[in-house]
Parts: C-alpha cells; sequence; structure tokens
C-alpha cells in the first residue's frame, strides 16, 4: 500500500493511531508549505553520516512493524477456521477488530519517504522538454526532502525506535525549524464558501468532556448508513480531485489529525470510527461550493448530531 495526497484521510486515519502521529502531521504540513526558500534552510541542516546510522535501525523497526492487511487477516482467517470461542461474537469480536486497527497501519514508513519525496514535494522535480527523460531535481530539494523524511519517519514509528535514534532522525528538522516561519492555523486558498474548515479545526481542537462524548455517540450511531457515507465521501473526494485542491485537502486533514489529539481523541477514537467522521466533514467542507447538498448533509450529519449546526463561519 502506499501513501498519497489525494488519499489523505487515509493517511489521516493511520496518523491519529500512532502515538506521535500528529507529529508527523506537522512535518507533513511543513513539507506542504515549502517554497525555494525553505528548501534552502531544510537542506542545509542535512546530516548524511547521522541519517545513515539511524537508518540501519530504521530497517529494522519497518520490517517488524504489523501491517494492517496482517492483522485483519489474522482475525479473518480466525473466523473462517472458527479459531475464536463461540461467545466471541458482537460487542466482543467488534472490540477485537478495534483492537486489531490499533495494532497495525495501511501503509508503512517507506510509503512516507515516498509520499515526501514524490507526493508533497512533486514540484521540486522536472523532466526534459519532450518527456522521455527520467525525473530529476537540485542537490538542495533531495536534501530538503531527506530532512523532512526523516522527521515523518521519526515521529511515526516513535514507538519503535530507540529515543537517540528518532532524536538523530529529528534533530535537523527541529534545528531548521527554528529558522521558518510558523505554520499556518488553517490551509491556504480557502474562500469564504470553504469557512466551514476553519470552524471544524478549531471545534476541534478545544473540545471537552461532554464534547467528546457526543461525538463518540453520533460516530456510533452513523455506523449503519456506512455505505452511504462512503458514497458520499467519494463524491467529495472526486470534488477535490477535480477543482485541483489536492494539496489544500491534504493540509485540512493533516490539520484535523493536530486538532483531533489536541482535543483529546486517541488511538481508540481513531480506530473506532470517529475519524472517519472528522475527515468526512473536513473534506465536505473544503469543497462546500461544489458537493451537491445531499453528499455534504451526509457527511455533516454526525457532525450536526454531536454539535447542533453545521460547521458554519461566523458572519
Amino acid at each position: 500500500m502506499h501513501y498519497s495526497l489525494v488519499s489523505s484521510p487515509v493517511l489521516g486515519f493511520d496518523l491519529v493511531r500512532l502515538p506521535a502521529g500528529d507529529s508527523a502531521a506537522e512535518v507533513l504540513l511543513r513539507g506542504l508549505d515549502c517554497g525555494p526558500r525553505e528548501l534552502d534552510v531544510l537542506a542545509a541542516r542535512w546530516d548524511p553520516a547521522a541519517r545513515e546510522r539511524a537508518h540501519e535501525v530504521v530497517r529494522e523497526a519497518v520490517a517488524a512493524a504489523p501491517q494492517l492487511t496482517d492483522v485483519l487477516g489474522q482475525v479473518a482467517g480466525g473466523l473462517a477456521e472458527h479459531a475464536f470461542e463461540e461467545d466471541v461474537v458482537g460487542p466482543r469480536l467488534e472490540a477485537g477488530v478495534v483492537r486489531a486497527l490499533r495494532a497495525g497501519t495501511v501503509a508503512d514508513a517507506d510509503a512516507l519517504v515516498r509520499l515526501v519525496h514524490h507526493d508533497v514535494l512533486d514540484w521540486t522535480w522536472s523532466r526534459s522538454l519532450d518527456g522521455d527523460g527520467p525525473a530529476l531535481r537540485a542537490d538542495v530539494a533531495a536534501r530538503a526532502a531527506d530532512v523532512l523524511a526523516d522527521a515523518a519517519v521519526s515521529a511515526y514509528l516513535a514507538d519503535r525506535l530507540p529515543a537517540d535514534v528518532r532524536r538523530a532522525l529529528a534533530a535537523p528538522y527541529v534545528q531548521a525549524s527554528r529558522d521558518l516561519a510558523p505554520l499556518p492555523d488553517v490551509p491556504d486558498g480557502l474562500g469564504p464558501e470553504q469557512g466551514g474548515v476553519a470552524v471544524v479545526l478549531g471545534t476541534l481542537a478545544r473540545l471537552d468532556g461532554t464534547d467528546r462524548a457526543c461525538l463518540r455517540a453520533a460516530a456510533d450511531t452513523a455506523r449503519p448508513s456506512g455505505g452511504e457515507w462512503a458514497s458520499a465521501l467519494h463524491d467529495a473526494s472526486w470534488a477535490v480531485h477535480l477543482s485541483g485542491r489536492t494539496r489544500t485537502a491534504a493540509a485540512a486533514q493533516l490539520l484535523a489529525v493536530r486538532a483531533f489529539r489536541a482535543g483529546g481523541l486517541d488511538a481508540a477514537d481513531g480506530a473506532g470510527g470517529l475519524w472517519n467522521v472528522v475527515s468526512g466533514v473536513v473534506h465536505a467542507e473544503v469543497v462546500a461550493d461544489l458537493l451537491s447538498s445531499d453528499a455534504r448533509a451526509v457527511l455533516l450529519r454526525p457532525w450536526v448530531a454531536a454539535f447542533g449546526d453545521e460547521p458554519a463561519p461566523t458572519p
């Protein structure tokens, strides 16, 4: 499996279930916010010797990390072979699946590295005029991408790497960040009709206990209409693609990962369906001016059930 900016809700699903997934989201946001100056600052901190030593440990961690397809395959195999006791059904089986969802990721750290190099920093590559030659880029872009990718991997594998390896991977990025402007709180390029994105992000980051309980209840209630939700999310994703808002939507999803964690929601919430609610609302608001009213209503339904109204900006 691969990560891509097009499938940013899937990336978010993995990040909200990882202990330091919000830190990985910050690094990816920094990559999306990069221009030539930022590349220069990041590349200046590139340390090939330190990263080579650290990557020996990373390779072992990647090989040992469970993949979601493998974990769920084990559950499915157990069901098919009647390996579970007869009373392990209903809520108990659902709880077991949620535990499985917490144990593995859809893709892996190698996919995250490819995402940084080829999706997040896709604009740094160039091809020959005839289009037949290999894609090339300047050394400064390659080094900056390494710095970003290493920091993202440090956070992605935070619970699987020794502390000294995590620090070695993240140090160049941390040092470079001191010389970079703060990241924006909302994606660039949003118009007035997309103001709901900022409302969603702000509300998530400030959740209290009652808010979290309401969102969890709304997510539980929304599960029976999963097919309708999936169809609506497909429409929203298609609208994102056709409107050229892939990077904007990806930034919104990554900001939602950070807000999700800041608001006190955890890996169990992400595995239990609450991330689906959040990512669906965010995607709907990114294309609020393009999405059909029916599809938007489906994606916003759990949010409205939890908070009583759509995430409209204050006039």
